[in-house]
């Protein structure tokens, strides 16, 4: 696969608009069915600015080879190509409107396809003086003569959110500068000799173009459905866009029990997060900003909506458009579900076209009168979701946390949300898709220690349950963590997170109620943990249990200082049971830890744990030193 598949170059016209004027290598097919392409490279309002940037996909007609900028599940190639463009607007007395216009684009099936912007600049640099094809050429020569394979093995899904879970251990630190141990990690067979490791735990290669040596940063793994590069998200301007939707206000007098859960009260986050979740049609729109701003901000929401890879297929399924303008109302009206950008403000007056619309220049959020309800919800705000805001605001206020943090925070909140609205259907025997596993233990789905709790958070989000089950079964989402995902190669399941979160809560259990039996639980954790994969996915879901409370602690990774980060997490987690008074319930967790210790990367992550924590150390010694 190249690299880049296409070069594109667009000029703007006083009396004809935009038109595409040169390719290479050689014309996209299907483009004559690709209405008002040039459009979409050379946004609105461009005269207003010097230069800017726009994004849209396509999507590869697997039995033509045609592009189309609609995905079809039957007919589409699984992976969608980017249209990446850079608009310029030099100023030109000579010419009528007093500047020339053009846009450079590539076309490429690579994520990180905004790391490529310094090479689009130069050879914007060169072509905007004349129209030469050569420029082009040599851009794409460019980029394709470099190799930016990084040879990994094949990694599970697991294992890299795992990786990218680990922040209360110095594995970066480690990746960074331990070679073999990041070979054997990552699973590298043959390094790579036109990449080198940047200490960011990304990789550089160095593109020699127009006689200057530029370099383009490599993600060192990708997630899917993530735009960029997960570890590095800075190209998306990603914590002030954050903040910006963290401090947006709900500006409307329309409401409905799928999206504005809390009524009137409902956050706009959480008003962004149910209508994706229940497959609304959501628009951005700013006449203010620039087309970059605003792809930024959809792009924002994609990273949020799937925690970094634990919902999969928005970016196909959901219909992802970052930018349109009026040309593509009717490819809009076609999507009964859609995320999408524009600059025209004519498209905030007609809510037919749209369920829920950010208005980024006042920072509100409406909701269509056609969804209104007479009915306002009322019910008070889940403890997921208070610990989920109360979290990210501290985390983005008060410790002025690292990027990789705030993510995290977005990913164990959709997780756990996910968990919510599946309820029991996460596995369900009677299916015939699920006959073929074996269930250790009874117990699926989100825990609650209280039954009253568990009435009032379903009762709360009954609408979005349903309308989420019913997409999910329907395939336009997939949860990586249900059930008969993460089954062991005997294809025996558990519930891990039921069961952990059983656990974790136990002291929370009201007096009289029914007992947690921890000495059956890691037992059959045990059973569980028969592999490499078992384990790493054991390990993963300790991450990603949800926390009682906020607790600040002084992290490695954040140079000693105070974050937010939740404890009895990860490791720690298990070993807290190694002081526990049932001795059948040590004896359960040190064979785990065994387990853990035979596989390279959870090995790692326990003696590295063990060494900054002595008196976890001593009891783990001492109880090792007993016969079983």
């Amino acid at each position: 696969m190249h690299n880049i598949e296409y070069v594109l170059a667009s000029v703007f016209h006083i009396d004809k608009g935009p038109s595409l004027v040169q390719l290479y290598p050689a014309e996209i097919p299907g483009l004559s069915k690709l209405q008002f392409f040039a459009e979409l490279m050379i946004p609105d309002q461009i005269h207003k600015r010097l230069e800017d940037y726009t994004l849209f996909l396509l999507h590869r007609n697997f039995s033509s080879g045609e592009f189309e900028y609609k995905y079809s599940p039957t007919e589409s190639e699984a992976e969608p190509y980017f249209v990446y463009t850079i608009v310029n607007n030099v100023e030109d007395a000579a010419v009528r409107r007093g500047s020339v216009i053009k846009a450079l684009s590539i076309v490429t099936r690579l994520v990180y396809f905004k790391h490529f912007e310094p090479l689009l600049l130069i050879a914007m640099n060169s072509y905007i003086n004349g129209n030469d094809l050569r420029v082009l050429c040599d851009l794409y020569e460019a980029i394709n003569g470099k190799d930016f394979c990084i040879n990994l093995q094949k990694m599970t899904v697991i294992k890299r959110l795992l990786l990218t879970s680990i922040l209360d251990l110095p594995l970066n630190e480690k990746i960074y500068q331990d070679e073999t141990f990041r070979n054997k990690l990552l699973g590298i067979t043959a390094p790579n000799p036109d990449l080198f490791i940047r200490k960011d735990l990304s990789y550089n290669s160095v593109v020699s173009f127009n006689n200057m040596e530029i370099p383009v940063k490599v993600p060192i793994l990708l997630l899917p459905d993530t735009i960029g590069d997960y570890l590095n998200p800075t190209d998306l301007n990603f914590k002030s866009n954050f903040i910006n939707l963290i401090r947006a206000s709900l500006a409307t007098f329309h409401h409905n029990r799928e999206i504005t859960v809390y009524g009137a009260a409902t956050p706009p986050i959480m008003v962004l997060i149910n209508a994706m979740l229940t497959g609304k049609r959501i628009l951005f729109v700013s006449y203010d900003n620039s087309a970059g701003y605003i792809i930024d901000h959809v792009l924002v929401t994609l990273k949020l909506i799937t925690g970094g890879g634990i919902l999969t297929d928005i970016l196909t399924n959901y219909n992802v458009f970052p930018l349109v303008d009026v040309s593509k109302v009717d490819l809009l009206a076609s999507c009964d579900s859609f995320l999408a950008g524009t600059i025209n403000p004519l498209f905030k007056g007609n809510d037919a076209l749209w369920d829920v619309l950010y208005d980024l220049d006042a920072n509100e959020m409406h909701i269509s009168s056609r969804l209104a309800e007479t009915e306002n919800p009322k019910c008070s705000i889940i403890a997921e979701d208070a610990h989920f805001l109360s979290s990210l605001q501290l985390s983005l206020f008060n410790y002025n946390d690292d990027l990789t943090t705030i993510q995290f925070i977005i990913r164990r909140h959709i997780n756990q949300l996910v968990r919510v609205l599946l309820s029991q259907r996460n596995f369900v025997s009677s299916l015939p898709e699920h006959k073929q596993y074996k269930l250790l233990m009874d117990g699926v789905g989100y825990y609650w220690f209280a039954d009253s709790t568990k009435l009032e958070e379903m009762a709360c989000y009954q609408s979005v349950i349903t309308k989420f089950q019913e997409l999910l079964f329907a395939g336009k989402f997939n949860y990586t963590l249900m059930l008969p995902r993460i089954s062991n190669e005997l294809n025996l399941i558990i519930d891990l997170q039921h069961h952990l979160q059983k656990i974790h809560t136990a002291t929370l259990v009201p007096q009289g109620g029914p007992r947690v039996n921890e000495r059956e639980i890691w037992f059959n954790i045990l059973k569980y943990l028969i592999s490499g994969k078992s384990v790493e996915t054991f390990m993963l879901l300790t991450y990603l249990i949800p926390p009682q409370t906020s607790s600040s602690l002084s992290s490695s990774l954040h140079s000693g200082n105070i974050t937010i980060f939740d404890r009895n997490k990860g490791m720690e987690l298990v070993v807290l049971s190694l002081f526990h008074e049932d001795e059948r319930v040590k004896s359960s967790v040190l064979m785990i830890l065994e387990k853990v210790q035979d596989n390279f990367l959870c090995g790692w992550c326990f003696k590295s744990f063990m060494e900054s924590n002595l008196m976890y150390r001593l009891a783990y010694e001492e109880l090792s030193r007993r016969p079983l």
